[in-house]
């Protein structure tokens, strides 16, 4: 029997985690996403092991409230033919495959080689490979050929020790005249992130509240731009 460029990465990714695809509703789209079907009990075992240690976390795995922030925010931009979009940190690649469903041009890049499969998944699961395509890209050598005029992230803030290495990422990579736009949820403080990226950047935020389960969720949407282009 053929197997189908889909079928051969959801092999790959089964062969390590326990996998559903389940619809996900963000504004008027219903996306199809392959996520681990039990992402508590994944984190439960591997805390379990001996050799545990917060890199092997699969954070990329959930799917934060800040990337429904931001893609709904990508959803309401105008689509521009000759504008490219690069999303960083990307996990499962929400954010990224709902702005290519909603016609703009996207490069959905990580770090983490099992997110890119879950992302490259999701992509052909929605049908928007000629829109979207995805990269790993490391943050310490991004060997990015052209800078992009737009940079989008959800929950990338997380690693404290990151922080210079990523406004410098930005730096390079952001075209001149682009805008970045970053998510996180509020409970998270990152004053050393906000301290690195005004040597160089300027910002505006916006905070979104969510209702949740139990309480209202606060998340920041941020618009950064280089000083000398405000």
């Amino acid at each position: 029997m053929h197997k189908t460029p889909l079928d051969v990465l959801l092999s790959q990714i089964e062969a390590k985690y326990k996998v559903e695809v389940t619809d996900l509703r963000i504004g008027d789209e219903t996306l199809k996403i392959a996520q681990l079907a039990d992402f508590e009990g994944t984190i439960e075992k591997l805390v379990e092991q001996d050799r545990f240690s917060l890199e092997d976390l699969p954070l990329w795995a959930k799917v934060w409230e800040s990337s429904f922030v931001l893609a709904s925010f990508l959803g309401k931009q105008q689509v521009l033919p000759d504008r490219r979009i690069l999303e960083i940190g990307a996990g499962l690649g929400v954010v990224g495959v709902y702005a290519a469903v909603k016609g703009h041009r996207v490069t959905i890049s990580d770090m983490n080689d099992d997110a890119l499969l879950f992302a490259r998944a999701n992509v052909l699961l929605n049908g928007c490979q000629d829109r979207a395509e995805v990269r790993r890209i490391d943050w310490t050598s991004p060997h990015v050929p052209t800078p992009y005029p737009m940079i989008v992230g959800s929950e990338v803030l997380y690693d404290r020790e990151s922080y210079p290495v990523l406004v410098g990422f930005l730096d390079e990579v952001l075209a001149p005249g682009g805008t970045i736009f970053l998510t996180k949820n509020k409970q998270l403080k990152a004053p050393g992130f906000f301290a690195e990226l005004v040597k160089t950047f300027g910002y505006k935020e916006k905070v979104i509240r969510l209702r949740g389960p139990e309480d209202e969720i606060e998340v920041g949407l941020y618009a950064v731009r280089r000083k000398a282009e405000i």
